[in-house]
């Protein structure tokens, strides 16, 4: 709405998502990149004045971030948050209720906080890369909260019913109830269940009710992966009036009317780009959100500081022709050269395409995806080592593939996975999915007896996603116990083929049970272990 006009009854509030500190920050060309991203929004909002800066979730791309990572972002929240200027907005909320979730001893809004000295407040929610875990079920966003340098709001304990209460603000006559929604530990097949079944439940103000702005910050799946791993938007009270939209990485953060339920929906997107795929290639921006009363004008500014990402398909067969009887030398020669063309029309388009940032990285990223469908590859490292001086990631510019092949039964030839499908949907893939699949793949002879594929997968993600070093030590340990305790419960004596049938039985058994059930199992085992 163009009548919003600053003042002192206007919500100035600067929104982005998915910073992802620390991602390859072991990297040296592309190590510091989520760093420059995060001080070039915090700039943004003091020049603008913003009241506050609402994030997404994944500030940080590890669940346990390294020291160096900490160290950084707490001397970026420093530089940029603490000091003078006056908070002109109010909380009028519990905030026990609204924070207090991270420690006892936070019983307010930072900004209130007799002990600390803010002139930018932010608030955010977790996602699923810096989600709680541990003794305490905390985050590295906890950290931030509770050393005063970050409001962490919208923490879910309950899996099984959810009931969110909003952080109210107040500026002058502008209303604003805040709700957050974190991904964390919970799968969004979860969610999507408890929403169908009402078991999501949004606490609204008990006065005025008609006078808030109310705004929806949820970091979910989006994008529909499958049937139930993702959040329609017609799942969501038609009472908001503004959806932020976290995890998804492309940038689409101009507004979108949704006709149906009548809110607007922004999705910041990420200012790093973690995929090479063309979602992230879209340009980064932020958004500046003004809210008077119930009316809201939006502001888009593009970031300057982002590593340009350029993604380009091709087809080896449009654009390299060679002469009868070439040999297979021959050929790869042209397939190269074509393929060489291309990045360098793409090292043209960036360089034209600079900010004139100082801060903004030489090196652009570069990927095509190349359809070699009658052709047979060249060595993709060997031909990013000619750009290793231009291009950031030279190892993987050329990314093969395939047309997917039919079979006669209409079933796909998945032979070569990796031509299948590009390399952005491999990394969408969760472990403990890829593990359950592979364990559950076996023949029955050569499938586990006395561990559960269910189990193992999961046990196996919390140690490769969380480094819980004891996760599958422990898993193996309590499932042998099991098994052992039902095998002497049995009142007869078993020989050693009994033994095994009766594993099998038991193993039939546990199939049976709820994979929620088998989750919060293990969920309890890690809890004990710690």
């Amino acid at each position: 709405c163009e009548t919003v006009q600053d003042d002192e009854n206007t919500m100035s509030i600067l929104v982005a998502s998915d910073v992802h500190l620390g991602y390859i920050e072991k990297n040296g060309e592309r190590g510091k990149d989520s760093f420059v991203a995060l001080e070039e929004i915090f700039t943004i909002a003091k020049e603008r004045n913003v009241d506050f800066v609402l994030l997404g979730g994944d500030l940080f791309h590890e669940n346990k971030p390294s020291r160096k990572t900490l160290h950084t972002a707490m001397e970026l929240f420093q530089k940029y948050c603490l000091g003078d200027r006056p908070c002109s907005v109010k909380v009028v909320s519990d905030q026990a209720v609204n924070f207090g979730h991270t420690s006892s001893s936070i019983t307010c809004v930072n900004y209130e906080n007799p002990n600390v000295n803010i002139s930018l407040p932010v608030f955010s929610i977790h996602g699923n890369h810096d989600d709680p875990s541990g003794a305490g079920e905390l985050s590295a966003i906890d950290l931030l909260s509770v050393t005063g340098l970050l409001n962490h709001f919208g923490k879910q304990t309950k899996l099984d019913v959810i009931s969110l209460s909003p952080v109210l603000l107040q500026k002058g006559t502008t209303k604003l109830a805040l709700y957050g929604l974190e991904k964390g530990s919970m799968r969004d097949e979860r969610l999507h269940r408890l929403f169908l079944n009402h078991l999501v439940t949004m606490l609204r103000p008990k006065e005025s009710l008609d006078d808030w702005f109310n705004v929806f910050v949820l970091h979910q799946n989006r994008s529909k992966h499958g049937a139930t791993n993702y959040i329609p938007e017609q799942f969501l009270d038609d009472f908001f009036d503004l959806i932020i939209w976290g995890h998804e990485h492309e940038c689409l953060i101009n507004p979108q009317w949704n006709p149906i339920k009548r809110f607007f929906v922004m999705q910041p997107g990420s200012p790093v780009a973690t995929s090479l795929c063309e979602g992230e290639s879209k340009q980064k921006k932020v958004a500046v959100v003004k809210i008077r009363g119930r009316e809201m004008k939006t502001d888009i500014i593009p970031l300057k500081t982002v590593r340009q990402l350029y993604v380009e398909n091709i087809t080896l067969a449009d654009g390299v022709h060679p002469p009868a009887g070439s040999s297979p030398e021959a050929i790869e020669a042209l397939s190269q050269a074509y393929c060489e063309e291309v990045v360098e029309r793409l090292l043209l388009r960036a360089q034209s395409q600079k900010s004139g940032h100082p801060r903004q990285p030489r090196k652009p990223l570069i990927r095509l995806r190349v359809d070699y469908s009658g052709f047979d590859i060249f060595n993709a490292y060997r031909f990013g080592a000619k750009f290793a001086d231009r291009v950031s990631n030279p190892e993987n510019i050329v990314h093969f593939l395939k047309k997917s092949v039919k079979k006669i039964r209409d079933d796909l030839d998945v032979k070569d996975m990796d031509d299948l499908i590009g390399a952005e949907v491999v990394e969408n893939v969760k472990m403990e999915d890829l593990v359950q699949e592979y364990l559950n793949s076996k023949d029955e002879k050569e499938q586990m007896q006395v561990l559960s594929a269910r189990g193992v997968s999961q046990a196996v993600s919390e140690f490769v996603t969380k480094q819980e070093k004891d996760a599958i030590k422990e898993l193996c340990c309590h499932q042998i116990k099991k098994t052992k305790n039902y095998l002497q419960e049995q009142t007869f004596n078993l020989d050693q083929n009994e033994i095994k049938e009766q594993i099998k039985s038991y193993q039939t058994e546990r199939l049976k049970e709820s994979s929620t059930k088998e989750s919060q199992e293990l969920k309890e085992i890690l809890e004990r272990t710690k």
